[in-house]
């Protein structure tokens, strides 16, 4: 499909001096609060009819949700809705910055494809992945193109950069500006739970959670060069050296990045971490422990469950850490990868991610070792108004 374009918001109102005006007609609520982007702002009350006027607001892509007596509720006079692992927003533009880059412009439009690919992950047979092919694409049946392999975080799934991450609309504009060539961007899901975004897959039916300890060990990043990146290069017209070859990630999406990178040194040469979770964080002794706990939560589940005659399944982890040494013999593998070092080696994040520590560990390891690496550290915390800006970095200094 065409990268589609949202349709205009009436709600809210950005006046000339970027302050954003709200107005919500809610007969019957008692108390309506805003919440715009994680702060909470009461709504002034006229009848029926509450307001609220926000100071100037920087360049960005803005969500928000209403609270009527408590409870979430979506602006009915906006139709722009995205997704945050199970969180739905209504979203608005504030523009004259790094926000135009997210807005759906007049200009050629590239194509995304929601492909099935044969996948044996967790038992499966297929997951479901998106592909990004620049405009002109299927007309210039000649043309190869460069890969970007682009990996969304914990929660997320293949909609995720596509949709809250305004990737479509990042490369779109970036092309017609001449700032990046054409390329192809392949935007895989890399929950180990789900085949797909929820209510997207016929064959399983699964709340997404922020919680995905399961995707941190190692399966994923041992199938991804051979169930995707083959995948991709046999069904796309992609240059499949590495010099053509690109990988980023945020968060959960950054140690996956950082290890499939770190495990296959003569794939890719652009490597992008963005706010990254640089280490793996478990070990056989810690999966155990939390597999215990996990277990004890589920015993409960279960009483609850035979009242409604269902039985809830508890989840292993202790069975499935055969993978996990990929995470394994870190600077013996940052040098073989280091001697025929990536192009870019592109890390980013914000001061006040609660990552920030974890980074700056892994800086001081490259450093030791002399390895050259691009860093960006920006105000902000573990956000997507973090990672859209990193994304347009990114791709600029490839």
């Amino acid at each position: 499909m065409l990268c589609p374009c949202a349709a205009q918001a009436q709600q809210p109102v950005v006046n000339a001096n970027h302050s954003a005006t709200f107005t919500l007609k809610a007969p019957g609520a008692k108390k309506m609060v805003l919440v715009l982007a994680n702060k909470k702002y009461k709504m002034e009350r006229q009848g029926d009819t509450f307001t609220c006027h926000t100071d100037s607001l920087a360049s960005e892509m803005y969500t928000y949700y209403y609270l009527k007596n408590g409870k979430q509720m979506l602006d009915p006079e906006n139709s722009r809705v995205t997704r945050d692992i199970d969180v739905m927003m209504n979203y608005f533009f504030v523009e004259g910055d790094v926000a135009d880059y997210y807005l759906d412009k007049d200009v050629p439009h590239g194509r995304i494809d929601k492909v099935w690919y044969p996948s044996t992950l967790n038992g499966m047979s297929q997951r479901r992945m998106f592909v990004y092919t620049p405009p002109g694409y299927d007309t210039a049946a000649a043309e190869t193109y460069p890969v970007l392999y682009l990996l969304h975080g914990s929660g997320g799934d293949e909609t995720s950069w596509a949709d809250y991450g305004r990737a479509c609309q990042i490369l779109d504009n970036m092309t017609a500006q001449g700032s990046i060539k054409p390329m192809i961007v392949v935007m895989p899901n890399g929950n180990v739970e789900l085949d797909a975004a929820p209510g997207e897959s016929p064959y399983m039916n699964k709340k997404p959670t922020g919680n995905n300890i399961s995707s941190w060990l190692g399966k994923y990043e041992k199938l991804f060069v051979r169930e995707i990146v083959r995948y991709t290069e046999k069904h796309y017209r992609v240059k499949a050296d590495k010099q053509h070859r690109a990988i980023a990630g945020l968060s959960m999406g950054g140690l996956h990045t950082l290890f499939i990178a770190l495990n296959n040194p003569d794939l890719f040469d652009c490597v992008g971490l963005f706010s990254a979770q640089t280490t793996n964080m478990l070990n056989e002794n810690n999966i155990i422990k939390m597999e215990r706990m996990n277990h004890n939560m589920q015993r409960l589940r279960n009483v609850l469950a035979i009242v409604r005659d269902k039985m809830a399944r508890p989840a292993s982890l202790s069975g499935r850490i055969t993978d996990i040494d990929i995470y394994s013999h870190m600077e013996e593998k940052l040098q073989r990868q280091f001697e025929h070092a990536p192009r870019l080696y592109y890390m980013a994040i914000g001061r006040d991610d609660f990552l920030y520590d974890m980074n700056k560990k892994y800086r001081a390891l490259l450093d030791s070792h002399g390895y050259r690496y691009t860093y960006v550290e920006t105000d902000g915390d573990h956000s997507w108004e973090n990672w859209r800006k990193y994304l347009v970095d990114f791709l600029k200094r490839m």
